[in-house]
């Protein structure tokens, strides 16, 4: 968080205002470790405790899922699981008549931040439909 005198806060002033800013993910995260907030500044959970846990929190901790809510990302297992899932379907579908036409691929499980690179715009239509709308004659 900046300072308003244009520097950057420091130590316990900046584990403050992000207390401020996101207490709530902040005691969830601290209670999957069997930790409580009311135990900051204690033996138990010191400000250099504190400090450490919320440097090394990992990427879906509900601290970064509150700083960064439309950046959520997958943990590698779930962008594994997502892979197998996708190569299964494609097997699947792979021996369907579909298949041989060259229709009606599965779609990829959508990820987080991902577009699909399929865009679909309007309906097929046949040869003589196209040059009849485009007013080409054969």
């Amino acid at each position: 968080m900046a300072h308003p005198l244009g520097g950057h806060l420091g130590g316990i002033l900046s584990l403050d205002a992000l207390l401020e800013e996101h207490v709530e993910a902040i005691r969830y995260d601290l209670i999957t470790l069997s930790l409580r907030l009311h135990q900051l500044g204690t033996e138990l959970l010191g400000w250099h405790d504190l400090k450490a846990i919320v440097k090394w929190l990992p990427a879906d901790s509900a601290l970064q899922r509150s700083m960064h809510p439309d950046t959520h990302v997958w943990q590698l297992n779930q962008q594994l699981l997502a892979d197998m899932t996708d190569s299964l379907r494609w097997l699947v579908w792979s021996k369907t008549d579909d298949a041989r036409n060259g229709r009606n691929r599965p779609e990829r499980i959508p990820r987080p931040g991902v577009r699909s690179d399929r865009e679909r715009i309007g309906t097929a239509v046949g040869i003589d439909q196209i040059n009849d709308f485009l007013g080409w004659r054969t």
